[in-house]
């Protein structure tokens, strides 16, 4: 594949269904530019579940109803990012960088997922599973980062569409 810069940047209303127009839409749109149909679905699914945990655990009580979804990259790396407003944005972010921690602990992304895995079928019903964020890493094999910006958490997760350039445990601890 040849050297390209792409940028799709969008504020977006918190709605469950805005999540799968977006996942269709990145995902055909990045086939619009690459014949690579793995690194379509991947860069997808990494903004399906960001955007899935937006929306679950944002703070949508207040007139701010939108959050920012920003996919930008060049060649075969892609960034994806979901920037949403938080109740208590250091809260937030110390629980991002937990499961983040959590993650980078285990000697790989799939050794981590197949944990969580675990943890979730011995939990409680109606308790979150904490999946996503170690879903993305051992999908993507992707690095994976927060950071707070005002009251909002951005989680980014930093993806190389090519063979083995990615971490190995697919998240930068924080």
């Amino acid at each position: 594949m040849s050297a390209f810069r792409f940028t799709i940047d969008v504020p977006i209303r918190s709605e469950w269904s805005n999540i799968d127009l977006l996942f269709t839409s990145v995902k055909a749109c990045f086939a619009a530019m690459m014949m690579d149909v793995d690194g379509c679905e991947t860069v997808a699914t990494v903004a399906g579940e960001l955007l899935e945990n937006a929306v679950k655990y944002g703070d949508w009580s207040g007139s701010n109803r939108t959050f920012r979804f920003h996919v930008f990259g060049e060649g075969r790396r892609a960034s994806i990012a979901v920037e949403n407003p938080v109740s208590d944005p250091e809260h937030a972010l110390s629980a991002i960088e937990e499961v983040l921690g959590w993650i980078a602990s285990f000697p790989s992304a799939a050794s981590a997922f197949q944990a969580r895995l675990v943890e979730v079928a011995d939990a409680e019903a109606g308790e979150s599973s904490r999946l996503g964020l170690a879903r993305i890493a051992h999908q993507s094999n992707c690095r994976l980062r927060a950071e707070r910006i005002g009251d909002a958490i951005r989680v980014v997760a930093d993806v190389s569409l090519s063979e083995g350039d990615a971490s190995p445990s697919g998240v930068t601890a924080p």
